[in-house]
């Protein structure tokens, strides 16, 4: 059979019949669509991953799910597409249900296939794209799923050079896509170091941030600091600080920017780690001076679930406490991120103050080079 959306529609239409006669009604069963996600993986292996995920993802957030990947050999026919739906319980009777199609095709026919893809939607829903691997350069299906979609999700962990792709990310993003959302999974995986930071300054002890002159970011030995560049990041575009060192193509062991009380330094440690994730921020630790030694510290245990937030003052302890991390895996991360429609202002802020930390990229298209 061929592949067309009224293929792809009836198939779906017999997939939900437990009969010759349709009577879903009498099994309680409903399809439910929240949203609309698009996702691409560049191998088959990619894709089973990913398909998996989206099995996951589809019971929080129910939906027409799209998954597109390469053929695996050019002697596979141009395109293929397979069905398969996604039911649980939701109430006592009732089983919410939603469907999941797959599209098989070679690369010369991916270049074009965002039209099709965009016939399969549902209407008046919220429209994800999730590319989980490298940040392509030039590739004519990423750029015109990010220029109709609501949002685009990208992984910078993933990222074959996380530096030069955040800083075309910085460049070009909001200018060629400026009604379409960025998301990176990278920055949910620190949302709860973020947060265990801000907690640490509440109340009373803000008006320390001013006084902030050093910060230090552990990081697995062996790995990109790109979790530990966010963060850093994130906390000099909140402090309004002010870059002040070289532009960089690597990530250096120390950054320099200006506060509003003079100088402050941002180190990037590497540590020897027994985790196999070593990425994972280790350890945060802030300084600060103007009279007041306070060391305001986040630092992940022995047990790497076991993260304890720790401030001083004057050598004096005048908070602590003990939390738990637990590993996020990429569908509990996109189900966090599908939870908010709205621009995240605070990531926007801080993928720009990236932009003038890293060293400009070369956008000219490859055509013209």
């Amino acid at each position: 059979m061929a592949t067309t959306a009224q293929n792809i529609e009836k198939d779906l239409t017999d997939l939900w019949k437990s009969s010759p006669e349709d009577k879903t009604k009498n099994l309680g069963l409903q399809r439910v669509y929240t949203t609309n996600l698009v996702a691409y993986a560049a191998d088959h292996e990619e894709g089973f991953r990913v398909e998996q995920i989206l099995n996951d993802l589809a019971e929080k957030h129910p939906g027409r799910y799209i998954l597109i990947r390469p053929a695996a050999d050019s002697t596979e026919t141009p395109l293929r597409h397979y069905v398969s739906g996604h039911c649980f319980f939701g109430g006592k009777e009732k089983k919410v249900c939603c469907d999941l199609i797959k599209l098989v095709a070679q690369r010369e026919v991916i270049e074009n296939l965002y039209g099709f893809t965009f016939s399969l939607l549902m209407p008046d829903l919220p429209v994800e794209f999730w590319w989980p691997g490298n940040l392509p350069y030039q590739n004519v299906f990423f750029d015109k799923m990010a220029g109709q979609a609501n949002r685009v999700w990208v992984d910078s962990s993933k990222f074959k050079d996380p530096l030069q792709s955040l800083a075309r990310l910085s460049a070009f993003w909001h200018s060629r896509y400026p009604h379409t959302l960025l998301g990176d999974l990278n920055w949910i995986r620190i949302q709860r170091w973020r947060s265990l930071i801000a907690e640490l300054f509440d109340g009373e002890w803000a008006k320390h941030l001013k006084d902030v002159n050093r910060i230090s970011v552990a990081f697995g030995e062996g790995s990109q600091p790109t979790r530990s560049f966010f963060l850093a990041c994130w906390l000099a575009a909140q402090l309004g600080w002010v870059y002040k060192g070289n532009r960089i193509s690597e990530f250096p062991e120390k950054l320099d920017f200006e506060g509003p009380n003079g100088k402050v330094e941002v180190i990037l440690k590497p540590v020897p780690v027994k985790d196999a994730k070593r990425d994972r921020i280790f350890a945060v630790g802030l300084t600060t001076g103007g009279g007041n030694s306070g060391m305001f510290t986040v630092v992940r245990d022995e047990d790497p679930h076991s993260v304890t937030a720790r401030s001083e003052f004057n050598q004096k302890v005048s908070f602590s406490r003990v939390v738990s991390f637990e590993h996020l895996h990429s569908n509990q991360l996109l189900d966090v991120g599908l939870k908010h429609l709205e621009p995240d202002a605070v990531w926007r802020k801080t993928l720009h103050l990236m932009g003038t930390v890293m060293e400009k990229p070369d956008l000219t298209p490859l055509e013209q080079k």
